[in-house]
């Protein structure tokens, strides 16, 4: 056994938390940065002996620095697993990769200096037809060791909440092949965990695919997560895969089908699992605000301003954090998101400034926060505002503005708008997000 794999078998997790972050060629500064912590807390994680950790903290940390979870004892035993994930990951071509060079684009992306420039673009949005091969079976790949897809699904998942969506389009049709191939190599004990790998795989790309406005690919990922999930082990992954094929009905004009589904999904969670911990009591949060959202496009605004309501009584119930993937930040965008969707634009204006962006942990969410906070400023006739907060989103998340519909628009009416020339730099910003 290697020394790692000893490490975490004895539960010590600083000292597998301190092998990546050496093998990734990181300072305790940088890494701490990443992490969202500081570096003199990422130091005591390290090297305190018998520290008592916080299963939030480890999952979040497994995210952030690609290490497998089994590593950290949150799935199996890791007797007999491989070690070589710490200090080199695998690309979309099956090459070794530094892991160095994965923290350093997340990096870039927090500090706003990746950018999807117009010739990638096409690329991004053309990776549909690759995922098309594998749903049919035209693209196939072999079956990967289990903790390695998981520790792959986990690194795609950041890309997504990093928003590095170009990225995560050419790994995950790869990474889907692989999730297909083990499922059907998977043994009868085995075939639950790996149906919910590959459910977790089709959710995520049903989240691109909606990032791409490609909703009708979406309904066909969406289906095959809500399949492979039922045929999987975990209560989680079948709530999130019914969220994400809710919320491609409701974007295809299926609202009250969409609606119903959410509030099933959450009724069956609860039932499934009592929402005796934060993971599911955090799902359970984010699809009754999904179910809010939904209904403030029905124009159903008592349901709307009802089921958000409760979505925050679960998560002050459980204490939500902001190292949580569903927390009382993200209840506080989607009062943003009602409000503006309901026309209450002072209103969403008013909830926008009670909120402080820079909390926000996951650049995906940060950029809803934006959005929504651009239009609702629109919304009220403060154009210029309405363009400082474009800019300081394309800043900060540059893939979720530049060639992104709702941007575009947006530039559009301001652009129409503006003849006494007084929106300064909008017709560059017009031309750099791809309207002109």
């Amino acid at each position: 056994m290697s020394a790692v794999a000893q490490a975490a078998d004895d539960g010590d997790f600083g000292t597998v938390l301190r092998t990546a972050r050496v093998a990734a060629g990181l300072s305790l500064k940088d890494a701490a940065q990443l992490a969202g912590v500081s570096a003199s807390t990422l130091s005591r994680m390290e090297t305190k002996p018998g520290r008592a950790w916080d299963v939030r903290d480890l999952r979040r940390l497994a995210e952030v620095f690609g290490i497998p979870e089994p590593l950290f004892g949150l799935s199996r035993p890791v007797s007999g697993l491989s070690t070589a994930s710490l200090s080199a990951g695998v690309d979309e071509d099956g090459d070794p990769m530094r892991r160095r060079d994965l923290l350093a684009t997340t990096a870039a992306v927090v500090t706003g200096a990746a950018v999807l420039p117009p010739g990638q673009a096409a690329a991004a949005y053309g990776m549909a037809d690759t995922i098309e091969d594998v749903l049919f079976g035209r693209a196939t790949a072999a079956p990967i060791p289990e903790h390695q897809l998981g520790a792959q699904i986990a690194a795609a998942r950041a890309d997504f909440r990093a928003t590095r969506y170009s990225q995560l389009a050419r790994r995950l049709p790869k990474l889907l092949a692989q999730a297909v191939a083990g499922r059907d190599a998977a043994s009868t004990s085995e075939v639950g965990p790996a149906s919910t790998r590959l459910a977790q795989a089709y959710c995520l790309a049903t989240e691109l695919l909606v990032k791409l406005h490609d909703d009708g690919m979406a309904w066909a990922t969406a289906d095959r997560a809500v399949q492979a999930a039922r045929a999987g082990d975990d209560p989680l992954t079948l709530a999130e895969s019914r969220r994400w094929a809710a919320t491609v009905m409701r974007r295809t004009h299926h609202r009250e089908g969409a609606q119903r589904l959410m509030l099933d999904a959450a009724s069956q969670l609860q039932t499934d699992t009592g929402l005796t911990d934060t993971s599911t009591a955090a799902t359970y949060g984010q699809l009754l605000a999904t179910a809010s959202y939904t209904a403030a496009l029905r124009d159903d605004r008592d349901s709307a301003w009802t089921l958000l309501g409760e979505a925050e009584a679960a998560a002050r119930r459980t204490r939500l954090t902001k190292h949580d993937r569903f927390n009382m930040l993200d209840l506080a965008v989607y009062k943003i998101s009602v409000s503006r969707v309901l026309g209450d634009f002072g209103t969403a204006v008013d909830y926008a400034r009670l909120v402080d962006p820079a909390g926000i942990t996951a650049p995906e969410r940060r950029a809803r926060y934006w959005e929504d906070t651009a239009l609702a400023l629109h919304g009220r006739g403060n154009r210029q505002a309405a363009f400082q907060a474009l800019v300081t989103a394309e800043r900060d998340t540059p893939q979720e503005v530049r060639f992104r519909p709702w941007a575009q628009q947006l530039t559009r009416d301001l652009l129409s708008g503006d003849r006494s020339n007084s929106l300064h730099g909008v017709r560059d910003f017009a031309g750099r997000i791809g309207t002109l």
